[in-house]
């Protein structure tokens, strides 16, 4: 198994994903709001307090991270891209928290 040492790439790429689904949960919950029809005060509220709503808004706003992977998948920049996974994998462990263990 070839592992390679953690760089300043993985660590740019981790930052990026993990700026990308805060700055995505607002907008899931705005949209979120706009499909059902409810003030987005409501709607931000209710991802505050409701743990399985919690967890429904970061793997949903997690979806953005596909993009930068992409992006860096396709530039061939290995260790940025493997931080961007490195972040979705840690979005996944907070989702198991919220929907099981919270």
């Amino acid at each position: 198994m070839n592992l390679r040492p953690w760089t300043k790439q993985h660590t740019i790429g981790f930052l990026i994903g993990l700026g990308t689904t805060m700055l995505a949960i607002p907008l899931t919950i705005m949209i979120s709001s706009a499909i059902n029809d409810y003030p987005f005060s409501i709607s931000w509220d209710k991802f505050l307090v409701n743990r399985a709503e919690k967890s429904r808004i970061i793997s949903l706003a997690s979806i953005a991270n596909l993009v930068w992977f992409h992006v860096y998948l396709r530039k061939e920049n290995w260790p940025t891209a493997m931080g961007v996974i490195m972040a979705t994998v840690i979005n996944l462990v907070v989702i198991l928290y919220f929907k099981f263990l919270a």
